[in-house]
């Protein structure tokens, strides 16, 4: 569960106010603690949805098959109904 900007914010000024400053110290160390394991739960999620979603042999793409091919495409690439669209 992701913890509020509040108890940063208290912490902080906790810290900077000297009144109370180890729970200040606290709040900041939990915060960025819980912020960690969050960031590295995202990170796994996402990596095993990535893994699983790519595992029928296809190239990408909706269907499972392009109709053109991302290795013969140059990368700086523009097609004409995007170049007309942003005209």
């Amino acid at each position: 569960m992701a913890v509020s900007n509040w108890y940063l914010y208290l912490g902080m000024l906790l810290c900077c106010s000297g009144f109370l400053t180890p729970l200040g110290i606290f709040y900041i160390v939990w915060w960025f603690w819980s912020r960690h394991e969050d960031m590295e739960k995202a990170k796994l999620e996402f990596m095993h949805d990535n893994s699983s979603k790519n595992t029928n042999g296809s190239t990408g793409g909706f269907g499972g098959t392009n109709s053109t091919s991302d290795e013969d495409t140059p990368r700086d690439y523009v097609s004409k109904e995007t170049l007309e669209e942003n005209r």
